[in-house]
């Protein structure tokens, strides 16, 4: 089975454990904002329902976890995304499709490689896209610290995406909570502009 360490992160970066907040200044319409690029909330609740209706799940019944993880694994994904464009790192099919084999294979299988990964709320839709942002942190990990160990270059990458997440300026709706640049996740949103979750 594929281990929860592997996943790590909300699952945004997987071998590598990786994988200035404003939240008043969020744009309508928007989950997050990421530098330039807007997550929005109907980006997030499409990912949302998927989990839910691949676990079998009413799509109504999201609960703030599931909201604030998908959202997690969303904002650090595009920030992975963003480096790795700054930087010329790129990722062929062939190691796309070779890296997922390898995890399926390890996991007994394809059902329980997707099995294990529903687990932890993500959609089988949402795999590939999960571990192509994998595969740009290893390699940005290789540049970054050349040499070192699976250890040392986790930190490394955990280290540069939270330093560009604050560079590019990183915000939530406070109806979601509040980005921990330093963190990487969504925390609570400040009590005088928090809101419930709803989903229409």
């Amino acid at each position: 089975m594929v281990s929860s360490r592997k996943l790590g992160l909300a699952g945004a970066v997987l071998a590598t454990a990786l994988v200035a907040s404003g939240c008043a200044s969020a744009t309508p319409g928007a989950a997050a904002i990421v530098g330039d690029t807007r997550i929005t909330e109907r980006e997030l609740t499409q990912q949302v329902e998927e989990v839910l209706k691949a676990q079998g799940r009413p799509v109504d019944s999201a609960s703030e976890a599931l909201v604030v993880t998908t959202l997690d694994r969303m904002i650090t994904s595009q920030l992975v995304e963003q480096i790795a464009k700054e930087q010329g790192i790129t990722i062929t099919q062939g190691e796309l499709d070779a890296t997922i084999a390898n995890y399926a294979e390890a996991s007994g299988g394809r059902q329980a490689f997707e099995d294990a990964l529903l687990a932890q709320d993500l959609a089988p839709d949402d795999i590939e896209e999960l571990f192509r942002v994998n595969i740009l942190a290893q390699k940005m990990g290789m540049i970054l610290d050349p040499g070192g160990t699976p250890e040392t270059q986790s930190a490394s990458i955990f280290a540069a995406v939270a330093a560009y997440s604050e560079e590019v300026g990183t915000e939530v709706s406070p109806r979601y909570g509040s980005w921990d640049p330093a963190g990487l996740v969504v925390g609570p949103a400040p009590n005088d502009l928090s809101a419930p979750i709803q989903f229409s």
